[in-house]
């Protein structure tokens, strides 16, 4: 009697287990259509200070000839005409504020602008000179 009991118990349990299994999944309701095509944010490129690159202009000769007058030899600055024109002075400025400043000037001070005198490459190898080269 007891192998019978224990037969049918064995039987009772793998009826519940093959029903448990075989017993349909509820599944989660579909989610409606989208009404508006979602757009991922555009990935942020940290601003990386540009290297200084190599030109056929001679920035040196012409920072001497057209700026060391005004911003001193070592271009340390000159008091009462012209601010220092160093890596350290123009950290916080870029490159396009000292290209527009270069060439249209600042205004109520002695700095003129030098559009039509200095070509856009003479320009950028200043800018190669005073903001990345140390005095």
């Amino acid at each position: 009697m007891k192998k019978v009991m224990f037969v049918v118990s064995l039987l009772v349990i793998g009826v519940l287990l093959v029903s448990a299994c075989a017993a349909p999944k509820e599944t989660a309701p579909a989610a409606p259509p989208a009404t508006k095509t979602e757009v991922a944010p555009a990935p942020v490129t940290p601003v990386i200070p540009a290297a200084p690159v190599a030109s056929a202009v001679d920035a040196k000769k012409l920072y001497d000839t057209n700026c060391a007058a005004c911003h001193g030899p070592n271009r340390q600055g000159v008091t009462g005409l012209g601010k220092p024109l160093t890596p350290e002075s123009l950290s916080l400025l870029s490159d396009d504020v000292i290209r527009t400043t270069i060439l249209n000037g600042k205004p109520n001070t002695l700095m003129l602008g030098w559009e039509g005198r200095l070509s856009i490459e003479q320009i950028n190898a200043l800018i190669q000179l005073i903001k990345y080269t140390p005095p």
